[in-house]
This record gives C-alpha cells, structure tokens and sequence, in this order.
C-alpha cells in the first residue's frame, strides 16, 4: 500500500509540474493529434525520450526504457508486420500465468526472478482488471508450448493466449519484448525535457510536446499526441505560414490557427485533428521557429469569435483578388465567412496569384472513371455559371455518357487544380444543328454525320435538334462535293468574320487565379496588409466579416 501512495504522489507532483494552472485558474486546454508522419507502417511506432520513458496509467506512473518499439500483437518479420503468418518470426502467441498483481513495479520485480530462475523473458501485462506475467510472442501454439512445458516441470501454470490484434507490445532496443497491455487501456507515453522543463517524446525521430497515447483502429496502430494548446500552435504556425513573415501577419495566423483547433475539439471522437491538410500542417517541437512562438504567445488565448460565438476560422494561401462565400464552395453560408475584395493578395507577390496549367484529355477521362463515372470520350468541357466573387460554381462535362456535373469544390478536387477560379479553353466542341441525322439519347452528336450548322454558342432557336460533341470525321456538304472534316483546323464565317478554329485538341488549357478554397484569411494578403502597417486584428476583421477577437 505503501508503495501506490508514493507513486500517486510522485504523479501528482509531476503532474502538477507539467500542466501549469492559466492565469484564470484554469487547466490549459489539452488538443489530441493524429501523427501520421512518416508512418509507412501503420502496426507499428517507435518512441523516444529524453532520459527515461514515462508511462501514465490512471493513477500510476512507471519507467521503462528511453528507445521503444511499439506493435500491434500480431505477426512480423525481424521489424516488418506480415499478412502470411508463414513467413513471421514473431507471432502474437504468448504465456500467460496466472498470478495476478496491482502495480507494475510488483509485476517487473516478479518477472525479473522468474527470469533468473527459468532463463527465460517475462514482462508485465497490463488487463483491464490488473497486471499479469507473460512471456515470449510466439508465432504459433506448438512453439509456445514448448515454454509451457519447462515452466509446469518448475511447478507454474501457464496458459497459451492468441492474442492476434488485441494487445499493444513494447520491445526495447534489443526487440525483446518489456510490456504488453490491452489496446483499449489509457496508457500515455512521454518523457521529460529539463532543457524545456516539459514533457516530450520522439515519435519516428520527430520531436513532440505533451504525451503519446496509441489507438488500435481497423487494425491500424494510431498514434495520437494529447498536447496543450498553446504547445501545439508552436508547431502548427511556422509550417503554416512562413516564419519570415511580419509578427502582425503572423500573430493573425496563431489566432485563426488556436481558433480553427478548439473549433475541431470533438470529445466523442478518438482524436481531434491530423497533422497534415486535412486539419492543420503539425510538425512539432523540431520545426519551431522564434518568431512564430513570440506570435503565439502574444496573442495567447485568444480567438475569433462571431455573435459570441467561435468561428470556424478557414484560411488559405492566396486569393487571387477576392475570398468567397461559404455556400459557394461547400453547401452552408456562414455570415462571418463573406467573400472581400482583396487587393492585398493581388500585390502580396505571391506565385500563386496566377497559374495556368493544361490537362490531356485523357487525364480527364481517366480522373472521371477514378471518381465513379464510366466515360470513353470527352467531347468537351462547359463552365456552366461562376460566383459573383469570379469562381466557378458549376461545370459541365461533355462525353459519350452525355453531361456529367460537377459543382463547386468538388471540381477542384477531381483535378487537382490550384483553386476554382479559373477559365478553360479547347476548341473540340461544337453546338450543332442536326436535320438528318438525329442524336442520340444522351444528345450527343453522332461521330460521324452531316452536320448543317456549326455555332460556338447557344445563339439558336431550335433547340430540339441541338446537340454537342466533336465535329472530327463528320462530313461537310458543300455545292461542289461532300468533305470528310479530317484536317486539324476548320475556318468558318460568322457575325465576327473569319475565325480558324483548332478541330484536333487533345488538351485543355486552365488558366485560373489563387491558391486554396478561397474561404477566409488569405495568408498571402495578411503578409501584406502586415507589411502596410495593419495590426492582426486589423487583417482578421478584412477577412472574417463582423467579428471579435478576444
């Protein structure tokens, strides 16, 4: 008894070291990131700490070694995970006796006698309803049992456990395995820095703030990082915004970063954002800058709020000369979150502010069925209607299956363009006028036919026989004979004269302006309201409408 006393009030003074009470009494506010970098096996994690590694498990604390190499219980090779059990050299059969102990300390000395007295490897194993012993990670039953027998001559009962994907494993640098616990259990991982008088632990050899704790997901190891709030903008700010930067501009990004995070906090979730795009770019304690810090800390606590009420603070790179409105990107119109001119963009410098790029075709058609559709041609492609604030909010794409839509966001994404704000220009795609030689269900003009009148616009009456597609291999009547359109140009009279059109595109040419979604803080722009003499709150209230920062 005696011995859980002191540990309790070790971990209390720890504890009490580590998250230091704000100015107003409270705790500071702990976030939980999912760390996928560079996690290219996702069964498995390495930790390492400055000095000891510390594990928290409710009331109790305990040391192991400062080099960790976590794993699923299942089967690997000398250090990858493996799908054909045949190949393993480690497996995820184990002994277990059948003592039980209530601390961990009780439960390693145990192990440790039973190693001298057998010569084999026994650790700790931490259940749901205390700690066992356990020993070897056996790639099958007849392999375990050969333990099992010299253990029973020295009068211990042990039983054989397939614990396949239901236990987390902690080897130390020498692959011997030190502890095993249960997945779903609360154990946290970290270790403490004196040089930053912080809790702190390596992760794959990047450096973090605060503390690890590992989730079993879908058969997935995560790793996810419980780290307070102001620790994790440190790492979030340089990677967001370069640290360069004037401290106005990025005193503007710290507070529309801490408010898009306490903004994410979701308690009935396993974690709260990623380290990557999908959430904010975390990188840690190894990529923090002084400048960025200083701007955390001089904005501490604060956040963005509209009505009282905390926004949803989305930023991006550059706007290309005006942001947009919520609705016209996704689907909810939010009233802090109106699209503004933006001149500041415009004469930030940036390189995104105008882009262009071209696509073949058959990138198109490829980057369609990738995304569920069943296309063999594309005929063309139309922009069917544009926001007041210049980006495109519907698109047409013309193939052999007829119209296919794409609204929004989502044409960005299919192609992976710089932002919605672009125009498109192929000369492919013709409106026809039909008598002879009717389209098919779909209105698709038929690929080879008599075509009786070729527009580049909707200018026509009769839209009964109007159809799209490629004018390639139709025939032209003409009074002295019937033509094959086989040439790679085709010149026509029109209102506006005499125009030579391209019939052979294989490309399609976007030219576009701004980077990113375009909703909220252009990061290009507060650099340069920043650099003209703006104060962040300043360039927060140009690019989140009616709001308050507090």
């Amino acid at each position: 008894m005696r011995k859980k006393i002191t540990i309790s009030l070790i971990l209390s003074i720890l504890l009490t070291v580590l998250f230091v009470p704000t100015a107003l009494g409270k705790e500071q506010e702990d976030v939980r990131i999912r760390v996928r970098y560079p996690r290219l096996f996702n069964e498995q994690t390495r930790f390492e700490g400055y000095g000891e590694i510390t594990l928290f498990n409710q009331d109790e604390l305990f040391y192991l070694d400062n080099v960790l190499n976590l794993r699923i219980s299942t089967y690997y090779t000398a250090n990858f995970y493996l799908t054909d059990s045949s190949r393993a050299v480690y497996g995820p059969y184990y002994l277990l006796l059948d003592s039980l102990y209530y601390s961990f300390d009780e439960a390693n000395d145990q192990a440790k006698e039973l190693e001298e007295i057998l010569g084999s490897r026994f650790y700790p194993y931490l259940t749901d309803e205390g700690y066992f012993l356990a020993a070897g990670n056996f790639k099958d039953r007849s392999t375990a049992s050969n333990l099992r027998m010299e253990i029973e001559d020295r009068g211990y009962e042990a039983e054989i456990v397939n614990g396949d994907f239901k236990n987390i494993i902690a080897y130390n640098s020498y692959n011997e395995p030190v502890f095993m616990y249960e997945k779903d259990l609360p154990i946290f991982f970290s270790s403490y820095n004196i040089d930053e008088r912080y809790e702190m632990i390596k992760v794959d050899n990047r450096a973090y703030r605060g503390r690890m704790k590992l989730n079993l997901m879908d058969k997935r190891l995560l790793t996810i990082n419980y780290v307070e709030l102001e620790n994790y903008l440190y790492g979030v700010v340089p990677n967001e915004i370069p640290a360069s930067w004037g401290i106005e501009a990025l005193k503007a990004q710290a507070a529309a970063a801490r408010t898009y995070a306490v903004s994410c906090i979701n308690n009935r979730q396993i974690y709260d954002m990623e380290d990557n795009q999908n959430s904010q770019v975390y990188m840690g304690y190894d990529y923090e800058k002084p400048s960025t810090n200083r701007a955390v800390d001089e904005t501490k606590g604060e956040k963005i709020y509209y009505d009282g009420e905390l926004i949803q603070a989305f930023y991006h790179s550059t706007s290309g000369g005006s942001t947009e409105n919520s609705e016209n990107v996704w689907y909810e119109a939010l009233p802090y979150l109106r699209g503004v001119d933006d001149e500041f963009s415009n004469n930030s410098g940036s390189p995104h502010t105008y882009w262009q790029t071209t696509f073949y075709k058959e990138d198109i058609v490829r980057n369609l069925n990738l995304d569920g559709n069943n296309v063999n041609e594309l005929y063309g492609i139309e922009i069917k209607e544009v926001s007041e604030n210049n980006r495109v909010l519907e698109c047409i794409f013309l193939t052999d299956k007829g119209e296919i839509s794409y609204k929004k966001e989502n044409l960005r994404l299919l192609l992976g363009l710089k932002s919605s704000w672009f125009t498109i220009e192929n000369r492919d795609v013709f409106y026809f006028v039909n008598e002879y030689l009717p389209a098919n269900e779909n209105k698709v003009f038929p690929s080879r036919g008599v075509i009786d009148l070729i527009t580049e616009n909707k200018d026509i009456t009769d839209y009964e026989n109007v159809v799209v597609g490629s004018i390639r291999d139709s025939y032209l009547i003409t009074s002295k004979s019937t033509n094959k359109l086989s040439g790679n140009s085709l010149a026509f009279i029109s209102s506006k004269g005499v125009s030579v059109l391209d019939t052979n595109s294989e490309q399609y040419n976007f030219e576009g302006r701004g980077w990113g979604h375009g909703i909220g803080m252009s990061q290009y722009g507060a650099k340069q309201m920043a650099e003209e003499g703006y104060t962040y709150d300043e360039i927060l209230k140009h690019y989140y409408t009616g709001v308050t920062i507090k």
